[in-house]
């Protein structure tokens, strides 16, 4: 085997030993595994940052039931993957989701490689009002504070502006208290009536 050979097999084995250091350390193994996944009860698990990742798997197929053995493992593989591959996780709503499918096929890109649309959202060559626009109408799924930082981002209110926004909120909240204190039927049509009257008021329509 060549020293080339030798120099980049240690330097895997650093990079893995590593990444196993900071699996332990992550608490995820103490997490896998409860007291009725010892196959032993009375068995003391070692200390794993003392063993390489392979050592250490080889000892727990031993020593704990064969589903929690392959929860865990397989949480290490994706662990390590993960890490080597330089890939993290996005958490988002399935609506979110739905509207980047249909913005990447309107674009005409690749529906699953979400780095691509981000990316093409983040750096476009072109207006891309038309592509968004096709999405436009397909429901979010921010919550209404969400959607306040959103309208709040996008509009990038003067402070005098953002305090009349807020006060016209105030007055909303405090008109409706009011209104269904007041009011002696409270069905949908008519709720929905009211809102009506009051946004017409607000408009000055």
């Amino acid at each position: 085997m060549s020293s080339n050979q030798n120099t980049l097999n240690s330097s895997t084995q650093d990079t893995n030993q590593a990444l196993w250091q900071q699996f332990v350390q992550s608490g995820l193994i103490e997490k896998a595994i409860k007291p009725v996944d010892m196959i032993e009860p009375d068995t003391v698990l070692p200390d794993f940052t003392q063993l390489t990742a392979s050592e250490a798997m080889q000892l727990l197929k031993h020593s704990i039931v064969a589903d929690c053995y392959k929860r865990l493992n397989a949480k290490w593989r994706k662990y390590k993957q993960r890490h080597l591959s330089n890939l993290t996780s996005l958490t988002i709503k399935a609506e979110t989701l739905d509207r980047l499918r249909a913005f990447a096929a309107k674009a005409g890109l690749d529906g699953d490689n979400y780095d691509l649309v981000l990316e093409y959202l983040l750096d476009p060559e072109e207006d891309l009002e038309s592509d968004k626009q096709a999405v436009a109408e397909l429901p979010s799924g921010l919550s209404t504070q969400d959607q306040g930082q959103l309208l709040q981002a996008k509009l990038k209110l003067r402070p005098s502006s953002q305090r009349y926004f807020y006060s016209q909120l105030e007055h909303a909240f405090g008109h409706g208290w009011l209104a269904c204190k007041a009011a002696k039927q409270r069905s949908d049509k008519h709720r929905d009536q009211a809102c009506e009257d009051f946004m017409q008021n607000i408009k000055g329509q």
